[in-house]
């Protein structure tokens, strides 16, 4: 039988899957690789980890694919997006990667604001710290000497795929998040090139979504195990990928990946802009179609720091306080966060310990714990940090449905999804039905799907989508009415908060 052995690279952890021809999961190895989060607002990686790791995780996966007796017909890779990667003539990294999250960008950014409107019609993105192309013009602006040896800027998945194929290319789906792709033509734009500064020469070769990137390279079959020259498909962004594992094929149905951070993401058979620019508007992985997308820039990251609070020293970070915590830890907040009540005695969260995304696009908002008392139990802030996760990607679902339509179903995935009181909490928040699917893996399953159709297994990503799902293992969770109009007051009060904490002059006397 085939098999199709997946790579996803997240902000924190790369993830190597075996599945065999009719979507099964049979073999998963997971490798932390979490960034270092710095107090200016800088968060790198080195780009070697990824080197390092990719054979190790496909190595695993060959094995398992051996012991399985499964033929692997081709490596289907996605990966975060917007980081971005200085690389020389030799393809050497310069410089740790910029990671999604930096904010280093956010002064050139608020320079750039009269541009943004123009910059959103063409790209669907507003100019953000974000996005990949003001990271590149701060390369050129603050680090001449680097900029002046870079050959290529390359976002993560680039690095990849050329670890792997040693070819230079990235596909629609990442383009679309630089600011520098043209939605219309998915070509890269003169005009916003120009604006950011950044030469075509230095940009990638672009490619549509599902294509083969190239074959892997002798060097990686002799470590990995794997044949020489086995097809390397560029399956699309990671948030492309979760919302293609969840089936999103149309208006009808929104979904949520909820993992370092959470985003709400529908369909649109057109580009679809927001006349306030609130939300992005970003090539799909599913062929001739685009998602609009929404972000909550932290979310599960704010719930593991919580749990790891105490655990590991005065001096440990949030990123380490995160990465330390073990599953009995998390299993005991889960279970004190569902003894706390709904609406957690009126304790409220704001969710934004990066900053805010969608709709207010704030680097400079921080995260609040609101109407804390000395009777505030740890179970009622650990469920404040839920509802305020889910009051904001309620936020985050109106926007989507002002441009997509009504929706009727949210499918969630993520690392969150494995509480069922969060995915009761969405249900209650949104007043919409969900459901998780058997394969918690979204990610990963939306890159088997983007592999079977470009090995031939499949004819179409919906085909593979519904050959694949085991409807039997997916579990839906309805709203409970009597939790609606709590849930209600909870958002206008998270709203107001907002509003009161980002009031003109505020936040410079609270410095």
């Amino acid at each position: 039988m085939k098999g199709i052995i997946t790579v996803d690279i997240g902000t924190t952890s790369v993830r190597g899957a075996l599945y065999d021809a009719d979507g099964r999961l049979i073999h998963m190895d997971a490798r932390e690789n979490a960034p270092g989060y710095f107090n200016d607002g800088r968060v790198e990686q080195d780009a070697a980890a990824w080197a390092g790791i990719l054979p190790e995780v496909l190595k695993s996966c060959a094995d398992a694919a051996a012991s399985a007796r499964l033929e692997p017909a081709c490596v289907s890779v996605t990966a975060q997006r917007s980081s971005v990667i200085p690389i020389d003539r030799d393809g050497i990294p310069l410089h740790p990667a910029v990671m999604w999250q930096d904010r280093r960008a956010a002064g050139l950014a608020q320079a750039m604001a009269a541009c943004e409107a123009q910059v959103y019609r063409a790209c669907g993105l507003k100019i953000s710290p974000v996005f990949s192309a003001i990271k590149m013009t701060w390369f050129k602006r603050h680090r001449p000497d680097i900029w002046k040896r870079t050959r290529h800027m390359i976002g993560i998945q680039d690095w990849a795929l050329y670890l792997l194929t040693g070819r230079l290319l990235t596909d629609h789906s990442f383009a679309s998040r630089t600011s520098l792709l043209n939605l219309e033509s998915r070509q890269w734009d003169a005009e916003l090139l120009r604006l950011f500064e950044v030469p075509p020469g230095m940009l990638c070769e672009l490619v549509a979504p599902g294509a083969v990137a190239g074959g892997l390279l002798p060097g990686c079959a002799r470590e990995t195990g794997l044949p020489p020259g086995l097809p390397v498909i560029t399956a699309g962004g990671d948030q492309q990928c979760a919302a293609l594992g969840l089936g999103l094929f149309s208006g009808e149905r929104a979904v949520t990946n909820t993992g370092t951070g959470s985003y709400l993401i529908g369909h649109s058979a057109k580009p679809a802009l927001d006349e306030r620019m609130r939300t992005a508007c970003n090539v799909s992985a599913v062929p001739d179609a685009y998602i609009v997308e929404a972000a909550v820039l932290t979310s599960g990251m704010i719930y593991r720091w919580f749990a790891g609070l105490g655990s590991g020293g005065a001096n440990m970070d949030a990123a380490d306080a995160a990465a330390a915590v073990d599953a009995a830890a998390l299993s005991r907040l889960n279970a004190e966060a569902a003894a706390a009540p709904p609406g957690a005695n009126g304790l409220i969260l704001l969710p934004h310990f990066r900053g805010c995304g969608a709709p207010h696009w704030d680097p400079a908002a921080r995260g609040v714990f609101y109407n804390l008392t000395l009777g505030t139990t740890r179970g009622e802030m650990a469920r404040a940090i839920l509802e305020g996760i889910a009051v904001e990607m309620k936020e985050s679902l109106e926007l989507v449905e002002a441009l997509c339509g009504r929706v009727a179903t949210v499918s969630v995935s993520g690392g969150l999804t494995r509480s069922e009181l969060f995915n009761q909490i969405q249900s209650d928040v949104f007043d919409r039905a969900v459901v998780r699917f058997g394969n918690g893996e979204a990610t990963s399953f939306g890159a088997w799907i983007a592999g079977a159709v470009a090995c031939g297994i499949d004819a179409s990503h919906a085909r593979a989508f519904a050959r694949a799902l085991d409807a039997d293992a997916s579990v839906s969770y309805r709203p409970n009415p009597e939790n609606l109009p709590l849930y209600e007051r909870q958002c206008r009060r998270a709203r107001a908060l907002y509003r009161a904490l980002a009031a003109p002059g505020f936040r410079e006397e609270t410095r």
